[in-house]
């Protein structure tokens, strides 16, 4: 039984965060009470800014009626879910107060608002929430501390993951990182998760570039210390979150298309990657993946990487799993441009929450 009986989207053309000052319930995002999943910019006037996908703003209340003050700009999709249940998919163009009525129970409720879209789609400002006239706002609850960082592109995105045909074009209501295999992963493993990833991007060339190597636009390492996806300022501090994983499934955007990268220059991108998430988070278990949109050369430059950076710098805690492309189907396992569907994401999560069980230890549960 849905929890919600009604939800009613206001869009105002004067900015939200002014409507809000006169608002006795009003409470700003930079609430104590109001938690983060992902990297959120706060150097501006008590408003949260992000643009990576997979940001949440999740929290606990009291009462029977919410109202979230927000721009998502034209291409931005968020799942609104409330106790546990997706309640509505939220298109926000300008700054919007989405109300919502009706929810079943005094609570405490507990809301998740989470940006589905990539950085690409446009940057969302969240302003804060509103509550009934006797609602309040609780410290969240303690939950497992594992935490997972990803880096990758479309896949780890989640492009065309709604989608239900490998011919279709890509449209950013298709995309939705909460049924990429990172999301079904951390889910599994009931851990938070930072979705550092855009689609198209490679390790030194980006989809389509006539050259070996991209000049013109930055690619996945070079936005690794961002708080944006799109502004390569400010830099993200990485002492505010360490994750006790990470996986990278880069490469695929590097081989797409002629010319492919020298190799040594590739491999060479890529150990550094690996020695820059070294400086920033320690001897954290790295996994190197590969997949499933690409073959060879990708698989065996990436294998040979890790087994260098094993050898030469003693680490131990780098692996390489590769997802060969036969995992998939193409009538029943992708979506737009031939990027894995929900149920293609789902094989691939399969794929490696195994592995990553074995070597971090971690029990998980697979639905």
């Amino acid at each position: 039984m849905k929890s919600i009986l009604l939800i009613t989207v206001f869009f105002y053309l004067m900015p939200a965060s002014l409507i809000a000052q006169n608002k006795e319930n009003f409470l700003p995002a930079t609430h104590e009470h109001l938690n983060y999943m992902g990297r959120v910019d706060f150097s501006g006037n008590q408003i949260a800014r992000y643009d990576w996908p997979g940001v949440t703003v999740r929290f606990r209340f009291t009462g029977n009626e919410l109202k979230l003050y927000f721009k998502g700009g034209e291409r931005n999709y968020f799942d609104l879910l409330i106790d546990g249940e997706l309640l509505k998919v939220l298109h926000a163009k300008g700054d919007t107060i989405a109300v919502i009525k009706g929810i079943k129970g005094k609570g405490p409720h507990e809301v998740q608002f989470i940006k589905r879209t990539e950085g690409e789609m446009g940057e969302t400002l969240f302003y804060g929430v509103e509550l009934a006239k006797k609602g309040t706002l609780l410290p969240g609850e303690v939950k497992i501390n594992r935490r997972i960082e990803f880096i990758g592109n479309s896949i780890t995105c989640g492009y065309g993951a709604e989608s239900e045909s490998a011919d279709d074009d890509f449209d950013p209501q298709t995309e939705n990182v909460n049924k990429s295999y990172a999301t079904i992963l951390a889910n599994a493993f009931s851990a938070d998760y930072h979705v550092v990833a855009h689609s198209g991007l490679g390790v030194v060339r980006n989809y389509g570039d006539p050259q070996k190597v991209s000049t013109t636009l930055a690619t996945m390492p070079q936005r690794f210390a961002r708080v944006m996806d799109m502004k390569d300022s400010p830099e993200w501090d990485f002492s505010k979150w360490t994750p006790d994983a990470v996986v990278i499934n880069l490469g695929t955007n590097d081989f797409s298309t002629l010319p492919h990268p020298d190799k040594v220059i590739f491999q060479r991108a890529y150990e550094d990657l690996v020695l820059q998430i070294r400086e920033v988070y320690g001897a954290v278990p790295v996994f190197c993946v590969v997949g499933p949109m690409t073959d060879e050369p990708c698989h065996s430059y990436v294998k040979e990487t890790v087994n260098s950076i094993r050898l030469v710098y003693n680490d131990s805690n780098v692996f390489f799993t590769g997802i060969p492309p036969a995992l998939l189907d193409r009538e029943n396992d992708l979506g737009a441009d031939a990027h894995p569907s929900f149920q293609g994401q789902q094989k691939i999560a399969g794929h490696l929450i195994p592995v990553m069980s074995t070597v971090l230890g971690w029990d998980y549960k697979w639905e």
